[in-house]
């Protein structure tokens, strides 16, 4: 197995160990603003869907019609973000493009599909620890979802 492969089954599972919790949270649990400027669990879900959604299609140099993640049900947006990082996972072994490049504020970077992979783990990871604060401070008991515990976890 390859590293690449690893992280993926690592970040599925985070994430899943995560979802658990939220998956039983009321509605105003979902919605509320954790922390003045925070926002709530749902808009970090939001935001991941987004970014996995658009960074998936700029990878491919396509353009669609952007889904209404905000009229998405909690288990539709997390279902959403489950198939696109799927879709993601595939690409580890079988994928037409091997690089992307960006250009912002008048620079260029060549991004090679490893590191791209590193980046949305490295997001995902940024952002769940948000939302494992928030279920924190919603008084929820949440499980540590670093690479370690994954391994034994999964051993």
């Amino acid at each position: 197995m390859t590293l690449l492969e690893e992280m993926a089954r690592y970040l599925s599972w985070a994430n899943s160990s995560i979802w658990k919790i939220v998956g039983t949270l009321s509605d105003d649990e979902y919605r509320q603003s954790i922390a003045e400027g925070a926002g709530s669990i749902q808009k970090r879900y939001v935001h991941l869907a987004v970014d996995a959604w658009e960074w998936f299609h700029d990878w491919h140099g396509e353009e669609p019609q952007e889904p209404d993640f905000q009229s998405m049900t909690r288990n539709e947006l997390y279902q959403f973000i489950v198939d696109y990082l799927k879709k993601w996972q595939d690409l580890i072994e079988e994928r037409t493009v091997d690089e992307f490049t960006d250009e912002r504020e008048e620079k260029t970077v060549v991004i090679k599909f490893d590191e791209m992979f590193f980046h949305m783990v490295n997001h995902f990871t940024y952002h769940r620890g948000q939302i494992a604060m928030g279920l924190k401070m919603l008084g929820k008991e949440v499980p540590m979802t670093d690479y370690v515990p994954y391994r034994f976890s999964t051993n």
